[in-house]
C-alpha cells in the first residue's frame, strides 16, 4: 500500500518510523498464523506497534501482550488493534485508507477503550511510516469522521483525564 494523497497527509499529526526490523517481523509472523484475515491481523500490528513506539516516547508504560490483538485466536475472530496502557486502560489503534474521511470502528471494541488513535500506514517508503491523524475520546457509532479527531498534543491530558 502507498500512501500518496496529499490532503490525509496534510492533516498528519505526527509522523513515527516503522522500526523495520521487530515490529514488521512480528507483525508478519503473526499474519502467517491465518491467512484468510492476514492482512487485517498484519495492519493491526503494525498499528499497535506504532502508537506503542510513540507513547513509549511521551514516557507512557504499555504492555502491547495484555491486548486482545497480541492474542492469536482473538486476532481471527475480531478486528482488534487494542494497546493496554497500565493506570489509564486500552488505546484502541485504528488504520485509514490514504482517501479515508472516515475511520471505521468495529463494535466489539468500541464500549470499553479509554481512547481512539487513527492512522495511515504508508509501508512502501524507503523507511515505512505511520501517519498519527489524531484521536477520539470516545466513540458513538461505527465511524470516527477525521476531521473530528483532536490533536495527538492533547492525548496526555485526555489520558490523565484533565480535558
Amino acid at each position: 500500500m502507498h500512501f500518496s494523497s496529499k490532503p490525509l497527509l496534510s492533516e498528519v499529526d505526527v509522523t513515527v518510523v516503522i522500526p523495520t526490523q521487530s515490529l514488521q517481523q512480528t507483525a508478519q509472523r503473526f499474519a502467517q498464523r491465518h491467512p484468510a484475515c492476514g492482512e487485517r491481523i498484519y495492519r493491526n500490528t503494525l498499528a499497535v506497534g506504532v502508537v506503542d513506539q510513540y507513547l513509549r516516547l511521551l514516557g507512557f508504560e504499555t504492555d502491547v501482550t495484555q491486548g486482545d490483538s497480541w492474542n492469536p485466536v482473538l486476532q481471527v475472530v475480531n478486528d482488534v488493534a487494542d494497546l493496554y496502557v497500565p493506570g489509564y486502560g486500552r488505546i484502541e489503534c485504528r488504520v485509514v485508507e490514504a482517501e479515508a474521511t472516515k475511520c471505521y470502528v468495529p463494535a466489539d471494541v468500541s464500549c470499553d477503550r479509554v481512547a481512539y488513535i487513527v492512522m495511515g500506514l504508508d509501508l512502501e517508503a524507503d523507511e515505512p511510516e505511520a501517519a498519527l491523524l489524531g484521536f477520539v475520546g470516545e466513540v458513538t457509532d461505527e465511524w470516527i469522521l477525521l476531521e473530528e479527531l483532536r490533536s495527538l498534543s492533547e492525548l496526555p491530558q485526555h489520558l490523565s483525564g484533565d480535558v
